[in-house]
């Protein structure tokens, strides 16, 4: 049953990669699964059933640490994340996994995702930074997926997004960049802030509004995941009260970080309050021209916020943005801060 299921995954990946994806129906495009294989993860799942039949999610889900998807992440199986590649969706199947064990709600679909297509890309170096920009000659798009689940809150007409990209550079220019700060440690926050949510949940705390975990893609390819969101928001956009981004959080000094934000808008003070309240540093930055997936929502008057480490640049867009530069004590404030920014927001 595992080999057929695969097979039909594998075929399910290379169809849509074939097909030009402009005169696809909708309902397909929006049911394909992009489950390309299994990455080779052992992971921690079980689940027991309760007197009255119920799914009763087990203690060491709940109890996973966002350093351990991290590690996941960066695994060499997962080829660095690029987009369109068998190495990204392997992250998607991951992150499909982490949700569903944790019965999130699977948000505008059944299955999570939120299929588009995009542009062939090429390798560029500007300013000394690795980036994709589009091919010049004609070339078929590839495949890219958001993954949105999360918890209904008591107020279903109004959401908090909370968004991280997965994807990465790939194999590029032959090299492997496993983009463990950018950014599997922003993923890894975002996981393990939902996890401490549902176990809530599960004890009886119902946020007032939903809380919506957004797992962006082609973020490396120009923010074209988020972008891609907001002109098909499967939530009404009306009904997004705040969008908090993480990229990059966990390299350099514990206690500084910065974010990057398109306008001044009701989160900055929030921020700016709860960091210090953390014992961490926190000023808004200049980006430089840098951008990152909050930059989507600039003409949507939705408050939206990027968090990052002051040392984002660091190792960035290299082979040696891997798992021994994430500073573990860091990670976990970034987490701290992110966790205390949903409860002053959605309970």
């Amino acid at each position: 049953m595992n080999t057929r299921r695969t097979f039909i995954k594998f075929l399910s990946f290379f169809g849509a990669l074939i097909v030009p994806w402009t005169i696809l129906p909708q309902k397909w495009s929006q049911g394909l699964s992009l489950l390309a294989g299994k990455p080779s993860i052992k992971l921690d799942i079980a689940q027991a059933e309760g007197a009255d039949g119920s799914n009763i999610i087990a203690t060491d889900i709940l109890a996973k640490k966002g350093f351990e998807d991290i590690q996941a992440l960066c695994q060499a199986d997962m080829q660095g994340r690029r987009s369109g590649t068998i190495g990204e969706t392997r992250a998607l199947v991951y992150l499909e996994e982490q949700v569903r064990e944790l019965q999130l709600e699977p948000i505008g679909f059944e299955n999570y995702l939120q299929t588009f297509s995009i542009p062939a890309m090429e390798e560029r170096v500007i300013n000394g930074r690795a980036l994709f920009r589009p091919k010049q000659v004609n070339a078929a798009p590839v495949l890219a997926t958001n993954l949105l689940a999360g918890i209904k809150g008591i107020n279903q007409d109004e959401t908090i997004i909370i968004s991280a990209h997965y994807d990465h550079l790939g194999m590029y220019k032959g090299e492997l960049h496993r983009g463990a700060n950018d950014n599997a440690s922003g993923v890894g926050c975002i996981l393990e802030v939902m996890r401490r949510l549902v176990q809530e949940n599960l004890a009886g705390t119902t946020p007032r509004t939903n809380v919506v975990a957004v797992f962006w893609g082609a973020e490396e390819m120009g923010f074209l995941g988020s972008k891609y969101f907001v002109k098909n928001p499967v939530i009404p956009l009306s009904n997004i009260k705040a969008v908090i981004n993480f990229d990059t959080i966990a390299a350099g000094s514990k206690e500084d970080f910065i974010f990057w934000t398109t306008k001044e808008n009701s989160l900055t003070e929030i921020i700016k309050t709860i960091a210090q309240r953390n014992g961490a540093r926190i000023e808004k930055d200049d980006s430089k021209g840098h951008k990152s997936d909050d930059s989507s929502f600039l003409d949507t008057g939705i408050p939206a916020i990027t968090v990052l480490s002051r040392d984002w640049l660091w190792k960035n867009h290299t082979p040696e943005d891997d798992i021994t530069i994430i500073n573990e004590e860091k990670f976990e404030l970034a987490c701290d801060i992110l966790y205390d920014v949903v409860k002053e927001l959605a309970y």
